[in-house]
């Protein structure tokens, strides 16, 4: 499910738990991502020849990280999952705050992906 496909529940509840569990997963998976990353790249820095340690290498882990540091900016304070009364205009300003944050986040990714793409091309790989 989409982030802005929440804001079409019929009401509240489901969409602060859908909300609560997609934020859980993506922290999960972007945090297990961004880790893999950050080990390859620093790995592929630490075990190549000094005539190919290249320093985007060690700059594209580092926005790699970046990306995951992302995950720790204090979002929009959501009640706990069993919770009651779920107020919908606080449910909508999370949304929409998550929104903000994950194209943040995708921004942040895409540089390191262009970062790493040119540092490949540079090397004439």
């Amino acid at each position: 499910m989409s982030i802005p496909s929440l804001l079409a529940l019929p009401s509240a509840k489901p969409a602060h738990h859908v909300l609560v569990s997609l934020k859980q997963s993506a922290s999960l998976h972007l945090r297990s991502l961004a880790v893999l990353s950050v080990l390859s790249f620093n790995l592929a820095y630490a075990l190549s020849p000094a005539r190919a340690r290249h320093p985007y290498l060690l700059w594209t882990s580092l926005v790699a990280g970046l990306a995951a540091a992302s995950d720790l900016i204090p979002a929009e304070s959501l009640p706990s999952l069993h919770q009651d009364d779920v107020n919908g205009e606080t449910v909508e300003k999370a949304v929409k705050s998550s929104q903000t944050l994950e194209q943040v986040r995708a921004t942040i990714g895409f540089a390191g992906f262009a970062m790493a793409v040119i540092g490949i091309w540079g090397d004439g790989a």
